[in-house]
């Protein structure tokens, strides 16, 4: 029994992170700012800790996975939301930028019934909380404008190479699913490959290895 509890440690970290991120958005349109800000510092640093604790544990469960995936998703899209709010239009740009990929995350969880975070998707969210920490500071300091455009340029980089990276992904997981299909009859065959064309219809981004 306390073996159980231990091991839903990274699970119950990334619940109260959720948490944290819903109360830190409510407070920061409050303009109760330095809460705001201790709360999505706490989501960022809670993000590294569920993840060493799942390592050190051997405590990966499919629940841990999806809240791990939900709770990226509430922070980068409650961060762009704060900075349209806080800043400039420009910011569009990355929240059409995170649609995709939550779209392309969608396709593999609901194609697959598994999903990772990679590793560049970690480093994009650390840039989008800088971000809006730098455009918090812009409002005082009109110079620290130029830092602000600096982790934008940088977001929407690491962003592109988040998509590229989900989708090669997919695409490795619909080669090991043709793998499997050998010897189902052909009707399966040509189901699974009419899936495949309707997906690159609809999201016609080119695979980059």
């Amino acid at each position: 029994m306390k073996k159980k509890i231990i091991k839903q440690i990274p699970n119950i970290i990334t619940i109260t992170r959720i948490i944290s991120l819903i109360i830190g958005f409510i407070l920061f349109c409050k303009e109760k700012f330095l809460y705001a800000i201790i709360l999505y510092i706490y989501g960022a640093v809670s993000d590294f800790f569920d993840g060493y604790f799942a390592r050190r544990l051997n405590a990966y469960t499919k629940l841990g996975k999806y809240l791990d995936a939900i709770s990226d998703k509430l922070y980068s899209f409650s961060v762009m939301i704060l900075l349209i709010i806080n800043r400039s239009i420009l910011i569009v740009i990355p929240l059409l930028l995170e649609g995709i990929i939550s779209f392309v995350n969608y396709k593999i969880i609901i194609k697959y019934k598994s999903t990772h975070t990679e590793r560049v998707g970690k480093h994009k969210m650390n840039l989008e909380f800088l971000m809006l920490i730098s455009s918090m500071i812009s409002i005082k300091i009109k110079y620290f404008s130029v830092v602000f455009y600096i982790f934008l340029i940088l977001t929407i980089y690491f962003q592109i190479q988040t998509i590229i990276s989900y989708i090669n992904q997919f695409h490795n997981k619909s080669k090991e699913k043709i793998i499997d299909l050998k010897g189902k009859n052909i009707i399966e065959k040509i189901k699974f490959l009419f899936n495949e064309f309707i997906f690159y219809l609809i999201y016609p981004v080119k695979i980059i290895k």
